[in-house]
């Protein structure tokens, strides 16, 4: 038996179900454990290495139990270790920590303005935009990635506002929960929001709030999505790799779910079924005002839930 294919396949298959249920916020893994650990791993390394030079079954087997007994020991020490007592890096000679940080970007508002462009671009941060504000933005970004900047450009009545993490990795996993962007925007304009992160999660509460569109592309992230009644017809993008998506509308608007997704599943209850493969509301034919949801997906869990209004 080729154990040493079958314990590196296991090996595969652990690393990419802890990064697949951390991004799902199924588990919240410390990965620092690895290199407190790290002799075990040695350990691991060098019992395949004898037993896979026997023919016998019975070196097989020891080899695959120790593989899952160190996978499975590993597994516990990631859920259970507190953060706080990860190892350090700032407290280590020869190593630079990154120390939290907070930041306020602010972007002034004048009634002039009709329309309004948010682009938000990073990763491994909680995003939370839920209230207004009398200026036109308001970011508080605090965590050890609150590396930040902001461009506005203006054309006609128009403001495009560009808000984009600078060289931080989008797989940060283990201080995703530390850095968090809370924004605020003003109430008046009607908004475009596109939202690009690899690993994260978002919580936008959008009901005071007039919006046209909004489209979310991530890799791995967690995005919750509110939405308030339509000013004309609202159109929701989202694209995602392997991700968890939810999101809620108001009861009484009129609805239609396109998706196209490989391995994702749904739920669309109140929805109905059609012959085209989309799902509409009943009051979705005659509706003047409308929200259409496109949803594209490899691995993700799409929801739709419709809160009372």
């Amino acid at each position: 038996m080729k154990t040493e294919k079958i314990t590196w396949g296991l090996v595969l298959i652990f690393v990419g179900s802890i990064i697949l249920l951390q991004n799902l916020e199924v588990i919240d893994f410390n990965w620092h454990v690895i290199f407190r650990f790290w002799p075990v791993v040695l350990i691991l390394i060098g019992a395949n290495l004898l037993f896979s030079r026997g023919d016998g079954a019975a070196a097989a087997v020891v080899s695959l139990v120790l593989t899952i007994a160190v996978l499975g020991f590993i597994t516990h020490q990631g859920i259970t270790t507190k953060e706080e007592e990860a190892y350090n890096w700032s407290e280590d000679e020869g190593h630079h920590g990154r120390e939290d940080r907070s930041k306020v970007f602010t972007e002034p508002y004048n009634d002039t303005i009709a329309r309004a462009v948010l682009n938000i671009s990073g990763g491994a941060m909680q995003y939370v935009l839920k209230d207004s504000t009398g200026n036109l933005f308001e970011a508080d970004v605090s965590g050890n990635a609150a590396n930040y900047t902001m461009f506005r450009t203006s054309q006609d009545s128009v403001e495009t506002l560009s808000f984009k993490m600078k060289g931080d990795s989008d797989w940060n996993l283990n201080n995703r929960k530390n850095n968090k962007a809370v924004i605020k925007l003003n109430a008046n304009p009607v908004w475009d929001i596109n939202v690009e992160m690899g690993a994260g999660s978002t919580k936008f509460d959008l009901r005071p709030f007039k919006v046209n569109s909004v489209h979310i592309e991530g890799g791995a992230a967690s995005f919750q999505l509110k939405l308030g009644q339509p000013v004309q017809t609202t159109n929701v993008f989202v694209e995602t790799g392997v991700s968890k998506i939810e999101i809620a509308l108001p009861e009484s608007a009129a609805c239609k779910i396109n998706i196209e997704s490989g391995l994702s599943t749904s739920d669309f209850k109140g929805f109905e079924k059609q012959v085209d493969g989309s799902f509409t509301t009943k009051n979705f034919a005659d509706a003047p005002k409308s929200i259409v949801l496109n949803l594209e997906g490899g691995l993700s869990k799409f929801k739709v839930i419709r809160y009372p209004d």
